[in-house]
């Protein structure tokens, strides 16, 4: 039971009944999780996953999209225009993977030391996590899919101290949030603030409205906010407030 044998499609197995063994034989292979995670995090498009995971080669890439693909966790998605272009977006089996993810995070945070590791994760300042990682990946796995249950709802965001990429949008819908980057076509919220300004909304330390300028519904934005914050910690006003808006 000590290597990995190899099926005949190529891809290499555990070959063994525990569904430990199994589940690694589909997830368990360099990348793969860090490709889910970026599809999780708004990143859609082949060559920008491969730009966010430095030193991964583009043969690895397009292995492991196919793999997925061919697991049902991934979808392919061609668009007929001038340019054609392709995306590749969850399933809902690839959407049930976030647990584990939010098991790693759980463990790194325990039994990870400081120092190999971003000194704090909700304060994207240092050269280990760029703003625009930050603004995706956070928020993606601070969101508390049942607090979002019955809410559909578009959020902008545009922070005026990065030097790239200054500007996301947050759709909500299904029990999932899925971050882009750029402003595309209408939001219910646009919020104009700086990172921290971000951050301590995420956190529940300010409504938006103290965290910068808000343009559009500050109910929808409250219900948004909600959705970052565990149920338990959720202050009253707050609650009213989401409540109104998700009915």
């Amino acid at each position: 039971m000590g290597h990995r044998a190899e099926t005949e499609t190529g891809r290499k197995s555990y070959n063994h009944p525990c569904l430990i063994a199994q589940t690694l034989d589909v997830l368990g292979d360099r990348w793969t999780l860090l490709i889910l995670r970026d599809l999780m995090s708004g990143l859609h498009r082949y060559t920008d996953i491969l730009d966010n995971c430095a030193g991964m080669s583009p043969n690895v890439l397009s292995d492991r999209l196919k793999r997925l693909e061919a697991d049902g966790l991934v979808n392919r998605i061609y668009h007929r225009e001038l340019p054609p272009r392709v995306e590749y977006s969850l399933t809902e089996k690839g959407w049930s993977v976030r647990p584990v993810f939010l098991a790693l995070i759980d463990f790194g945070r325990e039994h990870i030391e400081p120092d190999q590791r971003v000194p704090d994760a909700t304060s994207p300042t240092t050269a280990r996590m760029s703003t625009d990682f930050a603004m995706r990946v956070i928020p993606t796995f601070a969101f508390q899919p049942a607090q979002a249950a019955n809410l559909t709802a578009t959020m902008a965001v545009e922070v005026s101290d990065c030097e790239n990429c200054n500007s996301w949008t947050f759709d909500i819908h299904d029990g999932h949030i899925h971050p882009r980057r750029y402003t595309t076509g209408r939001a219910d919220v646009f919020l104009r603030t700086d990172t921290a300004g971000f951050f301590r909304f995420i956190r529940g330390e300010a409504l938006a409205e103290d965290c910068g300028q808000v343009d559009g519904s500050v109910e929808i934005a409250a219900a948004i906010q909600s959705c970052f914050i565990a149920a338990e910690t959720v202050d009253a006003p707050t609650r009213q407030v989401s409540a109104s808006v998700l009915g």
